[in-house]
């Protein structure tokens, strides 16, 4: 039987490897282990990581290996302009509209944003941040946009539920 060291060990290989947010539930599933062990594994390897340059990030339903952002400026230094994705205000405003509303067809899109969005729906498309996620019962059944798991970790949240209310943003108003 692994013990929870090993476990951990081999997490931090994976996470050191992957290219994307690895969830408990694939690590349990490879390393035939209870999600319990997996859990304290997770525990254990984050505990390592502290006082260094890395960080293990609950993002997106999983796990990311990841620089401490307090380092980004020498890291920006060292590697040059890090290429960190911008997005226009158009992309921002449809963004947010599709994540406060999905699933969301792209006439409710420009309804609310007073504008045609066909550009910047298909290049937050091309980024994956949004997906189709089905059609609509209207006419013509338009495509219906929602967002993605590259969604949560652009934005460095796990949940939907960690974007803050609308009522927050009314109050700043």
């Amino acid at each position: 039987m692994m013990t929870v060291e090993e476990t951990a060990n081999i997490i931090e290989g994976i996470l050191f490897l992957s290219p994307s947010v690895v969830n408990a539930a694939d690590i349990q599933e490879h390393l035939n282990v209870d999600l319990g062990i997996v859990e304290e594994a997770v525990v254990v390897l984050r505990k390592r990581l502290e006082g260094t340059g890395l960080e293990l990030l609950n993002t997106a339903g999983g796990y990311e290996l990841a620089t401490r952002s307090e380092y980004s400026e020498h890291l920006r230094a060292y590697f040059g302009r890090m290429d960190r994705t911008r997005l226009s205000r158009a992309s921002l405003e449809t963004l947010a509209i599709i994540a406060y509303n999905q699933p969301v067809s792209r006439a409710d899109i420009e309804r609310i944003r007073g504008v045609n969005t066909s550009g910047v729906t298909k290049s937050l498309l091309d980024r994956n941040l949004i997906k189709i996620s089905g059609k609509g019962d209207g006419i013509g059944r338009p495509f219906l946009f929602s967002t993605t798991p590259d969604f949560l970790r652009f934005m460095g949240i796990n949940s939907l539920e960690e974007l803050p209310s609308l009522e927050s943003f009314e109050q700043k108003v």
